[in-house]
């Protein structure tokens, strides 16, 4: 009976009925969380075109990983769904008929933070389907696409707490990071046995471990100095046992080329040692290309929370912007002029980062709602956006999300989580059949994360069954 007079009420009374609707989900929040939490939480209705729900939509909130959904979302629409990342070959040898390139083998990369040594030996293929034997010059890494490899806490003040991440920069590969297989010894209190797991020549290991007979317990760190990537692996290690760490490393531009030159080595491809960082000219001969759609991009970031993935986006994004040479404030730039544009903007909008682990970015839940309606009414990029978001109870951050919603594949989401702030913003479909847009989000100090996220997908939940 209640069900159908809710039913009655909406219909006949629908502002009556969503305004009993904001006040009890307002009373219920206030009733849940402690009196020092800040939140916000809007609901937007397809069908009606209406905020239906509006609780504190003006607030300036961290919007911890929701951040994702503004960089993933201006991407599509602003490059484009059909963009593509590009990592290249090129030489300043006009002609390659002798088998020889006479001259350098320069590799560019454009950002792309998929790419992997698997990549580069596709690349070496076209090589050896070309029958080149050997190379007079050098090999030359071409990272210029981004201003500079970057460190978070060199462009984001005071960022030594946030997550931490290796460097972002314009040529990527394999995450950045080098695999180092770790071996105790049998005896008690003697170092362990460090092996990377692919052989690079322009590395240096210190070792500073121990082997105990406690638990596992290793650090890492990293410093290029004088041609030579120096990594310094700490920490204890359980007797006789084995584990891998991947170690960050500091310049990623050496370690591609390293790579690319073992390859071209394995393929009897003769070639200089040398390994030159030089931008690539305008007359050089393109010879190969990996290129990575933006969409493939798109799913780790929205429905994993891959911040590796993000930042790489986030540059790529004001590298467009600004033809080239990109940094952090270009991208920023991009995302604030296109939000302009498409009058979905507040002045207390701030993105300083692609992932959102900077509690320096801030974001009112209307804007951010504003802008997943601005993603929906895009029929060319709304399927592949919308898909690429997390389904509870069935993959990426809401795996274990939203236990009392049925069915939970209604519901498509992106999580945010930092110290102090739970947020959550996606799309639910309504009892009715209404597309629902909704952002919330909790900015805390004396509650728990746990409780929160129990209380956004009940809230949301409830929303959902009684519109």
């Amino acid at each position: 009976m209640k069900k159908i007079l809710a039913i009655i009420l909406l219909f006949y009374f629908p502002k009556v009925y969503t305004q009993t609707l904001e006040n009890e989900i307002s009373n219920i929040i206030k009733k849940s969380i402690h009196k020092t939490t800040d939140y916000s939480f809007t609901v937007y209705s397809t069908r009606q075109k209406k905020f239906v729900i509006s609780i504190n939509p003006h607030k300036p909130m961290i919007p911890a990983s929701t951040n994702k959904l503004i960089t993933a979302g201006v991407a599509l629409l602003n490059l484009g769904k059909n963009f593509k990342i590009k990592t290249e070959l090129f030489t300043n040898d006009k002609s390659l008929n002798d088998g020889i390139i006479n001259g350098d083998l320069y590799i560019k990369g454009h950002g792309d933070p998929t790419f992997t040594t698997n990549d580069v030996r596709q690349l070496v293929m076209k090589l050896v389907e070309k029958k080149i034997n050997k190379i007079t010059g050098y090999i030359k890494v071409d990272d210029s696409f981004f201003e500079e490899t970057f460190y978070r806490n060199e462009w984001i003040e005071d960022e030594n707490l946030s997550v931490p991440l290796p460097p972002i920069s314009a040529v990527t590969i394999n995450n950045n990071t080098i695999t180092m297989k770790v071996t105790g010894s049998g005896k008690l209190n003697r170092a362990a046995i460090i092996e990377p797991i692919d052989n690079f020549n322009h590395i240096k290991i210190i070792n500073k471990t121990v082997t105990t007979s406690r638990k596992t317990k290793l650090r890492s760190t990293s410093n290029f100095t004088n041609g030579i990537e120096i990594i310094t692996i700490s920490g204890r290690i359980k007797k006789n046992s084995s584990t891998y760490i991947s170690v960050p490393i500091s310049n990623p531009s050496m370690l591609i080329g390293t790579i690319l030159r073992n390859i071209l080595i394995e393929n009897g491809i003769d070639v200089n040692e040398k390994i030159v960082i030089e931008k690539v000219s305008r007359n050089r001969e393109r010879i190969a290309v990996k290129e990575t759609p933006l969409v493939d991009l798109i799913k780790p970031i929205n429905k994993n929370s891959n911040n590796f993935f993000a930042e790489h986006l986030f540059l790529i994004i004001g590298a467009n912007f600004a033809g080239g040479n990109g940094n952090p404030f270009d991208a920023s730039q991009a995302i604030n002029s296109f939000l302009k544009s498409q009058n979905v903007f507040d002045n207390n909008f701030n993105i300083v980062d692609g992932s959102g682990i900077s509690r320096k970015n801030s974001m009112t839940s209307k804007l951010l709602t504003e802008f997943l309606l601005l993603t929906y009414l895009n029929p060319t990029v709304f399927e592949e956006f919308f898909n690429s978001l997390s389904i509870p109870q069935t993959d990426g951050t809401l795996f274990n999300r939203f236990e009392n919603l049925f069915p939970p594949d209604r519901l498509r989401g992106k999580t945010g989580s930092l110290n102090g702030v739970a947020s959550l913003a996606g799309y639910v479909t309504s009892a009715s059949g209404d597309l629902l847009i909704f952002s919330i989000n909790f900015n805390f100090h004396r509650d728990r994360s746990s409780k929160l996220k129990y209380l956004m997908d009940d809230l949301i939940t409830t929303v959902a069954n009684r519109l």
